[in-house]
């Protein structure tokens, strides 16, 4: 149905482009003289809200791919909202909501009451938070309907829960739990008898890698309320440039379409750190389309329109697709390369149907690095084995294994040749894990250099992010030397590790001592930097596969 309907309690609330998560739920102001129909409460469906003049795209619902298909049954096996053992849920394909109401007995407990404990696959919600006599038990008396294995894996630091409160007057536990994939779940819960999550590893010598498992697999108490500095814990830091790769225009009579291709390497990094309905926002109007990095705030697409469209019946997938026009100067050479992309569809208004012969009348874009082949499969598999060895197929234990290889940073400058000097020690196993696998590792990292900042990667299966920071001044990135060097661990220790050194000439005008070399950023301070400065270049790299020059 395109028939708009009131969001209710789960309502899509505006989102200003570039703002951090606290700033949702303010609504655009209606000029003097505005009609009084536009004075209405926020509207919106599954896909975003719609103020009466711009339609805001912020997330991707569970039917849209089954919708247009008759006689299926994929939608009611994975229902947009429903009930559970007195538990109500609604779920998009990047977040479920959890509504339990609390009458009877329960009608006059307030947040300091519950205690709610989540791992990234498990939830449990109990009333009393006296300490439990028996050790392993959960504390309180356990709310049976709001707690057991959740169906599939969450973000437990992105997720939250709350006490909300109805017109009248009734009292609902409100869970917000926000998915590690992007799929649709066949309810909240998982039913059956055996979970991943439990099983067991009995290695046959002590040469075999145990599975490697994060704090978030571990129940937690959360706090009430939103996570602290959401906002920032939903930015990438990083710019358009890499993580888009073109836009193509398509259309037929009845709709248009603007197809952003992704680079699957940097979604693949970004996903890591957001959830996929997180990365993107974009704003429709009549006669114009803006599309950006939703947390990060960098401007993807802006243009105008040849002719009208109707806002508020626009829709947008994710996908993969077929790439048949490669921008000039690439390297693809597949004969059927595809890779993921964005699709946004808007529906053409009555009098503008037919063909408009492009989309955009004007329109601005970053200069996208070009489009890119992957490694094969066996050596995605090598590289991830080295960076982690005992899951080096789970994208979040990468990531966290990328930050802590490098285990401590020195720095130090040379006032007669005016250059600095930073050394990055490695981990302690890195080098026999390489010598095992076969790993020349003169191909396992990438470095990226700007006048003002330094990125360091391990370049596995994609690039995740080892150490990135602001420098003490500007520098010749042309002029950056760096090598792979062995360091004793403590003065007089026989014991060596592996360390990098980057050696970088200071620039004209920051030649005087540095008070600080290097200062290691936050992804959201890397986007905050990234939005007042030119991105970082490519890699000094010999190659695709990031050899040391």
């Amino acid at each position: 149905s395109t028939e708009l309907q009131h969001c209710g309690r789960s309502r899509f609330r505006l989102r200003r482009r570039g703002a951090m998560a606290e700033d949702d739920g303010e609504e655009l102001p209606l000029a003097s003289g505005d009609d009084d129909q536009l004075a209405m409460p926020l509207m919106g469906n599954g896909f975003g809200s719609w103020d009466g003049v711009c339609f805001y795209l912020r997330s991707f619902p569970v039917w849209y791919r089954w919708r247009q298909v008759p006689n299926t049954e994929v939608s009611s096996r994975k229902p947009e909202s429903g009930t559970v053992n007195g538990v109500q849920f609604e779920q998009s394909m990047g977040r479920i909501m959890l509504w339990y109401p609390l009458d009877g007995p329960n009608a006059d407990l307030t947040e300091e009451d519950l205690t709610v404990e989540m791992s990234n696959w498990e939830l449990r919600v109990s009333v009393g938070s006296e300490p439990s006599q028996v050790r392993g038990k959960p504390a309180g008396r356990k709310i049976d309907a709001l707690s057991g294995e959740l169906w599939a894996d969450i973000r437990r630091r992105l997720s939250w829960w709350e006490i909300a409160h109805d017109d009248d007057g009734s009292k609902w536990v409100l869970i917000h739990l926000t998915k590690s994939l992007h799929k649709a779940w066949k309810g909240p819960w998982y039913a059956d008898p055996l979970n991943p999550h439990r099983k067991m590893t009995f290695g046959w010598t002590a040469q075999h890698m145990l599975p490697q498992k994060t704090d978030d697999e571990k129940l937690t108490p959360c706090s009430p309320g939103h996570p602290r500095d959401l906002g920032r814990e939903l930015c990438t830091g990083m710019a358009a440039e890499r993580v888009c790769t073109g836009i193509d225009e398509e259309e037929d009579e009845w709709y248009a379409y603007i197809v952003v291709h992704l680079d699957e390497d940097a979604m693949e990094v970004a996903t890591d750190r957001v959830p996929m309905e997180e990365l993107f926002a974009a704003d429709v109007r009549p006669d114009a389309l803006e599309i950006y990095l939703r947390n990060d705030g960098f401007g993807v697409c802006s243009g105008r329109l040849r002719q009208a469209c109707v806002p508020e019946l626009s829709a947008w997938e994710f996908t993969t697709l077929r790439r048949t026009k490669l921008p000039k100067g690439s390297s693809i050479r597949c004969p059927a390369f595809y890779n993921p992309a964005l699709r946004i569809k808007l529906c053409k208004a009555e009098g503008s149907r037919g063909l408009w012969g492009g989309v955009f009348e004007s329109v601005q874009t970053p200069s996208f690095e070009l489009p890119r082949e992957r490694m094969s499969w066996t050596e995605r598999v090598q590289r991830a084995l080295v960076l982690s060895p005992g899951a080096p197929l789970k994208h979040q234990v990468k990531t966290d294994r990328a930050l802590k290889m490098c285990t401590r940073i020195d720095c130090s400058q040379d006032t007669v040749t005016q250059r600095a000097v930073i050394t990055l020690h490695l981990d302690d196993s890195l080098e026999e894990l390489a010598a095992k696998f076969k790993l020349d590792l003169t191909t396992f990292f990438a470095l990226k250099v700007g006048e003002g900042m330094l990125e360091v990667s391990v370049i596995a299966d994609a690039e995740f992010t080892m150490c990135v920071g602001s420098l003490g001044g500007a520098v010749e990135p042309s002029k950056t030397t760096w090598e792979i060097i062995r360091e004793r661990n403590a003065p007089g220790d026989e014991k060596e590790h592996l360390a990098l050194k980057i050696g970088l000439a200071k620039a004209a005008g920051s030649k005087e001592r540095w008070a600080e070399v290097f200062t290691r950023m936050e992804p959201w301070q890397v986007s905050e930097s990234l939005l007042t400065t030119p991105a970082l270049p490519s890699p000094t790299a010999d190659g695709a596969t990031g050899a040391l020059n």
